[in-house]
């Protein structure tokens, strides 16, 4: 449930910028290819979203909307503090700001005709996946992006502003 609360805020803000973006665009001749267009448009909307959901994290709430309202909340794995928005841009970069553009690609690749670069894209994706499968598997039932960042999520009454 908190990952859908943050996509609906993700999928706002990215929404904004997209218009934003292509209100850029109008009645000018594009200087990119649809490819390239359509990519710089994925990048955008997985950097925002990646900013946004870690600000959010390394603020004084520790939590994104969807962990407020679940209440979940973010820490350092290693003493317990405050995430801090380094820590909480690296979690979100490897959580939605690398797999996104690597998705979007496939699926852009796949839909022109597949050829190479949709098996890149696929194989990309696909290594993302395993590896976010893994770091639930193994260990200590982490994600990877948890354990490369150095976070660890918490339990706490929904709807509690601090932890």
């Amino acid at each position: 449930m908190a990952g859908l609360i943050d996509l609906g805020v993700v999928a706002v803000f990215g929404g904004l910028l997209l218009l934003i973006f292509t209100g850029f665009q109008v009645g000018r001749q594009p200087a990119l290819s649809n490819l390239a267009t359509h990519l710089v448009q994925a990048a955008l909307v997985a950097v925002a979203g990646t900013l946004i959901l870690a600000c959010f994290e390394a603020s004084p709430l520790e939590a994104t909307p969807g962990k407020l309202a679940c209440g979940l909340r973010l820490r350092r794995d290693s003493d317990s503090g405050h995430l801090g928005l380094g820590r909480a841009i690296v979690r979100n970069l490897f959580k939605l700001g690398l797999p996104v553009p690597l998705a979007y690609l496939a699926a852009l690749a796949a839909y022109d005709g597949g050829g190479w670069p949709a098996w890149v894209g696929v194989g990309a994706a696909a290594v993302v996946a395993a590896s976010y499968l893994a770091g639930v598997l193994l260990g200590d039932g982490r994600p990877v992006y948890d354990q490369l960042a150095g976070a660890v999520v918490i339990r706490t009454a929904p709807g509690r502003r601090y932890a």
